[in-house]
């Protein structure tokens, strides 16, 4: 016995719609609703993942109208390498600013992919943005230009885009890393390495050319493993060390996962931190401070970033709508660290 199909199921051209973005997603109708009208009781997690089912499907929630006459969606893209906790709170500060602005955010991850973040501008090209921020996973640039020259206003978050002439805001990396291996040197460790991964990207990159700063500056000799891409690299790694009279004193960890690793590695080895071998961390996060030893780190702060982002966003796009014939001039706005003192680097509790 035939089944009967919904009304344009299956039909070639068919517009997709909100059940279509309901099964991409894994979630209910109602869900889908709640992200596309900014419930605020929709979790992040859950609205991350709508969303990107929007942006894969092709739905175009609400704005169809006035796309199909030309003009701009009251929607903004926000391209991350991941939804790791760091850009999770990225987006939820730039939504809050769109949602001030009763604008709607839609948010994709690339997987660290600058292939898929080539298909992902293509994908927000067509959804008619009214403008972009992005966290590039190392695009050449070439798309986003496009993007700017079709009068969509882009700005970079967290890492510059290469070749790409647009506003930006970024943190002092290397200025805070080279603060926290300065720490270290002063508690009077000598032999202290540096462990991490992605090595190639920006921000990482510039938190090890300050750690090598810091040990040059200190006539001490540099010691970089930026390719521990798991917890059983590290835990390599660390054992190798623990077995050995030249393990280093003390350690800086690139990014926040890499401090986390650090942490289960030397535990599980044995290594006591900071009596064995003392840690400073970039970047803070969640029970970072209540660690059996708490962990001293170079402190950034994700909400300020994307906040100050969207808040450039949208002062590109009102002077587009009001058609002021300005010249923009991209702006670079710089965040400064924060050196947190915790037990991890030898620092008494009362420091």
């Amino acid at each position: 016995m035939a089944t009967m199909k919904s009304a344009g199921a299956g039909r070639p051209g068919r517009q997709p719609t909100i059940i279509d973005v309901a099964r991409e997603a894994h979630v209910g109708v109602m869900t889908v609703s709640r992200v596309i009208n900014n419930y605020d009781t929709v979790k992040p997690v859950t609205r991350a993942k709508v969303m990107s089912a929007i942006a894969r499907v092709g739905y175009r929630p609400n704005d169809a109208a006035r796309m199909l006459k030309g003009m701009r969606a009251r929607m903004i893209g926000f391209i991350v390498p991941d939804l790791s906790d760091f850009f999770s709170s990225c987006f939820h500060a730039a939504q809050k600013v769109a949602m001030q602005h009763d604008y709607q955010t839609m948010v994709v991850a690339t997987g660290r992919s600058a292939a898929v973040e080539n298909r992902q501008l293509d994908s927000l090209g067509n959804h008619r943005i009214s403008g972009l921020l992005i966290v590039t996973s190392g695009g050449d640039g070439q798309r986003l230009k496009h993007l700017q020259e079709s009068g969509i206003p882009v700005v970079a978050l967290d890492r510059p885009v290469a070749g790409l002439d647009a506003d930006a805001v970024l943190v002092e990396n290397r200025e805070g890393a080279e603060q926290g291996v300065r720490h270290l040197i002063e508690h009077g460790h000598k032999s202290i390495a540096c462990v991490g991964f992605d090595g190639d990207v920006f921000t990482v990159r510039e938190r090890i050319e300050g750690y090598k700063q810091a040990m040059r500056a200190a006539g001490l000799e540099p010691q970089v493993f930026a390719d521990i891409q798991s917890l059983e690299r590290m835990e390599e790694l660390v054992g190798r060390w623990s077995n050995t009279k030249k393990k280093p004193s003390a350690i800086f960890a690139a990014q926040r996962i890499s401090s986390i690793r650090l942490i289960q590695a030397l535990h599980r080895v044995g290594l006591r931190v900071p009596q064995d071998i003392a840690v400073v961390g970039f970047d803070d996060f969640e029970l970072a401070d209540v660690l059996g030893t708490p962990l001293t780190v170079v402190s950034q702060s994700p909400t300020s970033l994307a906040q100050s982002a969207a808040e450039l966003l949208f002062k590109q796009i009102e002077q587009a709508q009001q058609e002021s014939g300005t010249e923009h001039h991209p702006a670079k706005i710089i965040f400064p660290t924060r050196l947190i003192l915790r037990a991890s680097c030898g620092c008494s509790p009362k420091a």
